[in-house]
């Protein structure tokens, strides 16, 4: 017995059903969520993430830190 049913629309849109959205309940799930499929076992895994931003990227390789520098760390190794 399946838990639910989905149904593939153009452009490959798949409709999330409402049961599954339910199961992510301390995700915040909305039209810009991200589902990353994965399939390990013969199952499928599948796992929300919210877009990420180019000042998300940023603020990760931004050299301002002062516990490190960047430069050092690539050019001098």
């Amino acid at each position: 017995m399946s838990l639910a049913s989905s149904k593939l629309y153009g452009n490959d849109e798949l409709h999330l059903p409402k049961i599954i959205k339910k199961e992510f309940k301390n995700f915040k799930i909305d039209k810009n969520t991200i589902f990353e499929w994965d399939i390990k076992d013969n199952e499928i895994i599948l796992t929300p993430r919210q877009k990420v931003t180019f000042d998300d990227v940023f603020g990760m390789i931004d050299d301002d830190g002062e516990e490190w520098n960047i430069d050092e760390l690539v050019y001098d190794g």
